[in-house]
């Protein structure tokens, strides 16, 4: 078995994974409060934890993976309310709304994806058991706090000093706390659709208590790996690790680990600033492969700048893989059992792979890794044709498309997605796909008959549309020069 080192955020250093049971693996990462389309922020998280579960599956872990949906929020109550359609109404259809968009991005989405008000008598459950606790006390205006000085190792996630602390509540009303720092684990609202009765008068729940209750419902009091934004480790993660530990008596998450933040051209991404991209508009611009590899190339906790040349170059890097993937497929359909050709082995390229992902999950030097295999399987391209280099073809693309399984990658048609792109492509030049063929029959007539500058001449004109030759045995391909084309 391969040793995993995560770096764990409640610990501040890297440890040896070791799940609570050997053969399985709890998961849970905050999911999206549903208020509007979600945007490519929110699928950078999405994807790499998915990542993270595809590799552990990958290892022969089985793997539990709960990401929730905040469907009761202000910011839901307030959008509904300026719509004229009630709260649950609005996250139904946003929900709607992301289940489509990680189905197009390409992603499976967890094994269980809750939503809050799903569990609300769950939630009045683990509240009235922390105020029986003395964790927790409810106020007269009907609104319930959690008494953070009783928890004496708050703030051991954030690594924040509890008496300089500010309250960590979200858009919440003082109400009559008993200490400024206490954050709310029930209330007060009459918001009609949006509230519930309690033991403390109608209402609905705080912010943080919901990821608690629903993480020990499908995970139990102590799991394996807690995930989310890094926005989120405080006040969020730190308020979820106080009431769970203190409701349920055991530990609550063992490992935490949080993914980075992410601007457009170094700016927040902002509607009012004009760069706020929903993943729906750009999946109408880019395959979704391009924001999988952009997002990919980075360590899941580094803070990630995108860009109409981010996204250009990873398109870039698609086009290589996908055309490398259909000449190894040109040669591997005719492949038999026999040995490979010297230098090429499926299995170094497994072990290496695991060997990077093991180190804190990191799909930037994997994907750097699959780049040097990609570019050293052109070299088949070169060889004599004979079984063993059709069969090494074969293997290649196989190993190729199980590995970028596990990154969410290489799982498309390649003649397809290539013939796609390039129909996309001629289509915005306003160029036919006949008028390309024509060109290449003049071009390679012009060379039979030993007319080189004839033959140069188109070959130009074809480069100035961002077309380039590609010349075998087997006749003459174009291509779309990546270096100009346009996003």
């Amino acid at each position: 078995m391969h040793k995993i080192l995560i770096t764990n955020n409640l610990t501040k250093r890297k440890e040896i994974f070791t799940p609570v049971n050997p053969k399985q693996v709890k998961m849970y990462a905050c999911g999206v409060t549903v208020y509007d389309h979600c945007h490519i922020g929110h699928a950078m998280q999405a994807i790499f934890f998915e990542v993270i579960r595809n590799f552990l599956e990958h290892l022969d872990f089985e793997v539990t993976y709960v990401r929730n949906y905040t469907d009761i929020d202000d910011k839901i109550i307030k959008r509904a309310q300026e719509m004229g359609i009630s709260p649950l109404r609005l996250s139904s259809d946003m929900i709607a709304s992301e289940s489509e968009d990680i189905k197009n991005l390409g992603l499976k989405g967890a094994n269980f994806t809750p939503k809050v008000s799903d569990y609300i008598p769950e939630i009045i459950a683990m509240i009235t058991g922390l105020i029986e606790k003395n964790a927790a006390y409810p106020s007269q205006s009907g609104d319930v706090y959690y008494r953070v000085r009783q928890k004496k190792d708050y703030g051991k996630l954030s690594n924040r000093n509890l008496d300089e602390l500010i309250s960590g509540s979200r858009d919440l009303v003082e109400g009559e706390k008993e200490d400024p720092l206490d954050f709310a684990l029930w209330k007060n609202d009459q918001t009609e659709d949006a509230s519930w009765a309690s033991p403390w008068g109608v209402g609905r729940p705080g912010w943080h208590i919901e990821c608690s209750v629903m993480a020990k419902k499908f995970l139990g009091d102590t799991f394996d790996i807690h995930g989310g934004g890094r926005d989120l480790m405080f006040p969020h993660h730190e308020n979820e690790i106080a009431q769970s530990e203190s409701a349920n008596t055991a530990p609550f998450a063992n490992y935490w680990i949080h993914s980075g933040l992410m601007t457009i051209n170094e700016q927040k991404m902002s509607k009012s600033l004009g760069n706020h991209i929903s993943i729906k508009d750009f999946l109408r611009d880019w395959p979704a492969e391009v924001l999988k590899i952009a997002v990919l190339s980075h360590h899941y906790a580094s803070n990630i700048d995108f860009s109409q040349k981010v996204f250009q170059k990873a398109l870039g890097r698609l086009i290589y893989y996908y055309e490398t993937l259909l000449r190894l497929d040109a040669l591997g359909n005719t492949a038999v059992k026999t040995a490979l050709l010297p230098g090429f082995s499926p299995q170094e390229i497994e072990e290496s792979f695991k060997k990077s992902m093991c180190e804190d999950f990191n799909t930037a030097t994997t994907l750097a890794l699959l780049n040097k295999e990609f570019k050293k399987a052109q070299e088949i391209f070169s060889k004599k044709i004979s079984p063993e280099r059709d069969a090494t073809a074969a293997q290649l693309a196989a190993k190729f498309r199980e590995l970028g399984a596990v990154l969410t990658l290489f799982q498309e048609d390649p003649k397809i997605f290539v013939a796609n792109l390039k129909e996309r492509y001629l289509k915005k030049i306003n160029i036919s796909a006949d008028e390309v063929k024509q060109n290449i029959v003049l071009r390679n007539e012009a060379r039979l008959s030993k007319y080189y500058a004839q033959a140069d001449e188109i070959r130009n004109k074809l480069m100035a549309w961002g077309l380039i030759l590609r010349d075998s045995p087997e006749g003459t391909e174009w291509m779309i020069d990546i270096n100009q084309m346009e996003s």
